[in-house]
């Protein structure tokens, strides 16, 4: 697959853009997300693993296959996307804000903690961001950027039209619109191309707007988002944009097949091949936009900026989040720990990796500072320049801070669900009803977590207990070392305590849970 590249490259024409890179000052700006893509899940940090430690990992019966036959699935399913990072700056200690889509993705577009305007869950955020919030985007605008946001949204109230046929797969069931104070056109972008709700089936796609207005799907998703992409940068080559690409692979629906031409994989589970044919579809992706940029000789005045939005679920194939504990929900690093990294490749060194903790909150503060864009004071992100630039380390006595809930639901104490689940989308004559899950972020119990250097703390207000773990040695999270080191776990409480007393109250979580977060001093 790696020689595909640059023979892709190779067939690319001139161009006919005349606007050389030394010409136009600002970069342009690309924002590529996956959807629920674990850390193992790419060819990104593979010796961080074992496969030992992979095949002590649980998966669903869906996605059960022989650990080295996945592993080589995972290692060969992006190769343009994993040599992007090899090329650019690859965080190996990156985290996102959120065990959640919509808040993670509401902190990454803010550069805030999505807890200082009272979003704490999915369901906070499926609420909608309060609309005097500034995103990042509306900066970007702001300095005479050309704006698109394309792909999942999942960051407004929803506006829903049911459909009179119904199916297993809700996905299908209603057209999700988004109330106008909360939609992408409204956020700063000038253009938009995707649906609203947080997930979407893969083929005629329900619920598909392209601005305001519904417009009829035109195939599989993946190569629809990756097409407006490409026509997107065409069109605005001569200019400086952002572009905010959020692909909702791998996140379910995953029973119709990817395209053929994605179907390269033969691990003994057709799941597991489709699976990774979903994710080689984003990798085509990325590989089509990075030809075009080169074919318009922009590519070298071009970020690329790559993200999952959390960790991946139980229900996907390994490596999942590789040796990580936990899943997407938690706040342990299966949840949060995600592969990051950014390719700008006219003014950064190839090959870098920074291996400090950095935040997804850091991308976009990092991006305007690289455009010489002023960015407001207030984020929790901070500009990377002078680390992606290797002139300095991350400071790793930075603290990065967690709340919400513990919430199971995607995790191996679900296993009955998901099994359940599986079968009813797939027209089970056994099982005829959606099944319950009593792990969900809205019933879990409240969590908060901080991570200082190589040390993080769990700490759970229910029955006031406290884990703490050195995730560099300990990164399976095994070892509570909480009673070894009570001044830390201390210290560590206490900035909590400071933090959580500077954020919101939730949207709509249930207040008296959230209380529990709160030092008791407080109440």
């Amino acid at each position: 697959m790696h020689a595909i590249w640059p023979v892709m490259l190779a067939a690319c024409t001139t161009g006919i853009n005349t606007n050389s890179t030394n010409l136009q000052k600002k970069p342009n700006v690309i924002v590529i997300v996956t959807d629920d893509q674990g850390y193992g899940q790419l060819n990104f940090d593979s010796d961080s693993y074992s496969h030992n430690q992979l095949a002590k990992t649980t998966v669903t019966q869906r996605y059960r296959a022989n650990v080295e036959k996945v592993y080589q699935a995972a290692q060969t399913a992006m190769p343009y996307t994993s040599q992007l990072a090899s090329e650019g700056v690859k965080f190996t200690n990156a985290f996102v804000a959120s065990t959640t889509s919509a808040p993670s993705r509401a902190a990454l577009l803010t550069g805030k903690y999505t807890q200082r305007f009272g979003i704490y869950n999915n369901y906070d955020a499926e609420a909608g961001v309060n609309p005097e919030e500034k995103f990042l985007s509306e900066t970007f605008q702001g300095n005479g950027y050309n704006t698109a946001m394309i792909g999942k949204w999942h960051l407004g109230e929803l506006t829903i039209d049911s459909l009179v046929e119904k199916t297993r797969d809700y996905h299908r069931d209603c057209i999700y619109g988004c109330v106008k104070d909360q939609h992408p056109l409204n956020k700063g972008f000038d253009y938009y191309f995707g649906f609203n709700y947080h997930g979407s089936n893969y083929y005629n796609a329900a619920s598909l707007f392209r601005n305001y207005e519904h417009v009829k799907s035109q195939g599989y998703i993946t190569d629809e988002f990756t097409d407006e992409a490409l026509s997107y940068i065409d069109k605005n080559q001569e200019n400086p944009f952002f572009i905010y690409l959020a692909y909702n692979a791998p996140h379910i629906p995953l029973e119709e097949r990817a395209p053929r031409k994605y179907q390269r994989f033969n691990t003994g589970n057709p799941e597991v091949d489709n699976y990774y044919a979903a994710l080689a579809a984003v990798d085509d992706g990325v590989g089509k936009i990075v030809a075009k940029l080169k074919e318009l000789k922009i590519d070298d005045n071009t970020m690329i900026l790559f993200v999952s939005d959390n960790g991946a679920v139980v229900d996907s194939p390994l490596p999942l989040n590789g040796a990580f504990k936990g899943n997407k929900g938690l706040m342990f690093q299966g949840g949060i720990h995600v592969p990051m990294f950014v390719w700008y490749p006219g003014k950064h060194k190839t090959g870098l990796v920074v291996r400090e903790n950095v935040s997804a909150m850091d991308l976009l503060p990092t991006a305007l500072a690289e455009a010489g864009i002023e960015f407001p004071e207030n984020l929790d992100g901070i500009n990377l320049s002078a680390i992606i630039s290797g002139e300095k380390h991350a400071d790793n006595s930075r603290q990065l801070f967690w709340a919400g809930t513990q919430a199971y639901h995607w995790s191996d104490m679900n296993l009955n669900f998901w099994n359940e689940y599986t079968d009813y989308v797939m027209g089970s004559k056994v099982q005829t009803q959606f099944p319950k899950s009593n792990y969900k972020e809205n019933v879990s119990d409240p969590a908060g977590t901080v991570l200082e250097g190589d040390y993080m703390m769990h700490y759970y207000p229910v029955d006031n207990t406290f884990e703490l773990y050195n995730i560099h040695t300990d990164p399976e999270e095994e070892s509570n070392v909480a009673s070894q080191f009570p001044e830390k776990v201390k210290a560590m409480k206490v900035a909590f305590d400071k933090w959580i007393l500077k954020m919101e109250k939730p949207v709509v979580w249930d207040l008296s849970t959230w209380e529990k977060l709160l030092p008791k001093s407080a109440l």
